[in-house]
């Protein structure tokens, strides 16, 4: 009977236990969700000053619309870069496989620089949703921090090209690491726009 006593009393400090567990486990895990994701929005704040985030329902429009201005201010600012003087542009013209990479280059620059600029409103689901799941909004700055982060590269790429003699094996190959880059961004605009459409409203519970 003692023994059957012991059992149980061990039995029930082991339950309370793993019951301390589970609870310690849930709530450090949410803490350090939640830290991860300030972590996020500070760090995309740093680069765009007034940078909200999306769990307003009525500042979400305005903050992708700042999003997408400054990503293309940089972008624009790469493009200035990439302007040739006269003599480089006769440099240019005149070896064909340079030219042609040249206007690849500007080409590829200016089509994601207008997707980003110029999108339309598409996402209409996920600006009026009355509550976003957290986990769905992670998602989202995170795309948004690659955005940003993408663009600063292709501005430094940029600057990089214009520091180089055009034609030359060097800018060749720095030339193919921007294209690579802004193929990248483009890419990583056709993300966050499938995560942006496909945002639902959380379930209610029950």
């Amino acid at each position: 009977m003692l023994y059957h006593r012991v059992g149980t009393i061990h039995s029930s400090v082991d339950d309370l236990r793993m019951a301390a567990r589970c609870i310690r486990y849930k709530y450090v895990g949410s803490v350090d969700s939640m830290s991860f994701r300030k972590t996020l929005l500070e760090r995309i704040a740093s680069y765009i000053p007034g940078y909200a985030g999306y769990k307003k329902k009525e500042v979400r429009r305005e903050t992708d619309a700042l999003v997408r201005r400054h990503v293309a201010s940089i972008l624009a600012q790469a493009a200035q870069s990439l302007v040739l003087s006269p003599a480089d542009a006769r440099l240019v013209a005149a070896n064909p496989e340079a030219r042609y990479l040249w206007d690849s280059v500007k080409a590829a620059l200016d089509r994601v620089t207008q997707r980003i600029d110029k999108a339309p409103h598409g996402y209409s689901g996920f600006f009026d949703l009355v509550k976003v799941d957290e986990a769905a909004l992670e998602e989202v700055y995170r795309h948004d921090l690659a955005l940003v982060e993408y663009a600063k590269k292709i501005a430094d790429a940029a600057a990089a090209v214009k520091s180089l003699r055009p034609g030359s094996e060097e800018w060749t190959k720095a030339l193919r690491e921007l294209l690579s880059l802004v193929e990248a961004l483009d890419a990583e605009v056709d993300k966050r726009a499938a995560i942006l459409k496909g945002i639902r409203e959380p379930p209610q519970l029950k």
